[in-house]
């Protein structure tokens, strides 16, 4: 992912979206969710489009969505176009 990911920054730097689907490349280990995390910090916003993703494992939805979070709670992350697996293992990792 990395460089290969499609960023579309909207209305200033303070919000930004990833799309996350790229065929071929999996969102299952936290590695994963590290590359996909690069750089965002600079944001204030983060929109993680997740359409067409097929599903997330444990590790990278916990890497986002409780490590990433924990290190930068002033930074707001919005998942969006979320299918049922995607939407349960995200909520998975909230709760705990």
């Amino acid at each position: 992912m990395g460089t290969d990911k499609e960023k579309a920054v909207k209305n200033s730097r303070m919000e930004i979206q990833v799309k996350l689907y790229k065929e071929g490349i999996d969102l299952i280990s936290r590695s994963r969710a590290r590359q996909v995390l690069a750089g965002l910090e600079k944001f204030k916003s983060v929109i993680l489009d997740f359409d067409k993703v097929p599903t997330v494992g444990q590790a990278f939805a916990d890497e986002i969505f409780r490590v990433f979070k924990a290190k930068y709670p002033d930074i707001s992350i919005k998942p969006i176009n979320m299918n049922e697996a995607v939407t349960f293992m995200i909520g998975r990792v909230e709760k705990s």
